[in-house]
């Protein structure tokens, strides 16, 4: 079974996976940051990877969102969450909309989806070519070489009604690349299921990646988490890219 199929077919998982996402308190994040440093008149935001929607049910209110991700699967879910919001399949390595915005995110480590610094430069710069003038762009590194950690195991588990789902992954680097091999397990109407779900996850420096968008045009600031405070490298936060088109 290839990549895309597998995350096809967990599409359907994906919130109660990651039910433990602290949504309300990025997007609280997000518009405090657009209002800090954005300068250009409108409110229009691309959310790039928006998967489910998870966001952009906290950010609606706000702006006037686009919704893209890669994955029809997880599109259709949030179609059904968000009916006034409009979403588009796409790859952020390739797109081109023929519209500028004035905010663009690319949430929970899905700018990680990049193995080198050349192809992530090549999608900085579409972002900043999506962007009008006193736009800016938020994104995370979920995971940089300051907070790797070599041979850690990840579980997550949940239960709804009768389904229970697990997921365990080891972390394992070699040449700037986490192969990421996801196992589930998946019990439901009584029946168990199996899957490895395999990712290719490049893990950068946080420093080169702030060059990377300096080289592209970008002025940036680096946040500890989803927090009001720079990024400091010793604190095991994510850092939290916010970066401005001049």
């Amino acid at each position: 079974m290839s990549e895309q199929e597998l995350y096809r077919k967990f599409a359907c998982y994906y919130d109660l996976i990651y039910k433990w996402v602290d949504y309300p308190g990025e997007s609280e994040f997000i518009e405090m940051v657009v209002e800090r440093y954005k300068t250009s008149q409108g409110m229009d935001l691309l959310d790039v990877a928006c998967g489910t929607g998870g966001h952009a049910v906290y950010l609606q209110n706000s702006f006037n969102i686009l919704g893209l991700d890669i994955n029809p699967e997880m599109l259709e879910i949030a179609r059904e969450k968000l009916l006034k919001i409009e979403f588009v399949q796409g790859d952020m390595k390739k797109m081109d909309l023929q519209q500028k915005f004035d905010a663009i995110i690319c949430m929970f480590s899905a700018i990680n989806y990049h193995t080198t610094l050349d192809e992530l430069g090549k999608t900085f710069t579409r972002f900043y070519d999506h962007l009008k003038p006193g736009g800016i762009l938020i994104f995370d590194l979920g995971f940089c070489t300051e907070n790797w950690e070599e041979g850690r195991m990840f579980v997550d588990a949940a239960v709804k009604g009768d389904l229970q789902l697990a997921r365990i992954s080891q972390s394992r680097l070699q040449d700037g690349v986490f192969n990421a091999n996801f196992l589930f397990l998946v019990k439901e109407d009584g029946k168990m299921d199996f899957e490895i779900d395999q990712h290719q996850i490049g893990v950068f420096s946080t420093p080169d990646v702030e060059k990377t968008l300096e080289k592209v045009g970008f002025q940036c600031h680096v946040y500890g988490g989803y927090c009001d405070q720079p990024w400091d490298e010793e604190s095991n936060e994510r850092p939290v890219f916010v970066c401005v088109k001049p």
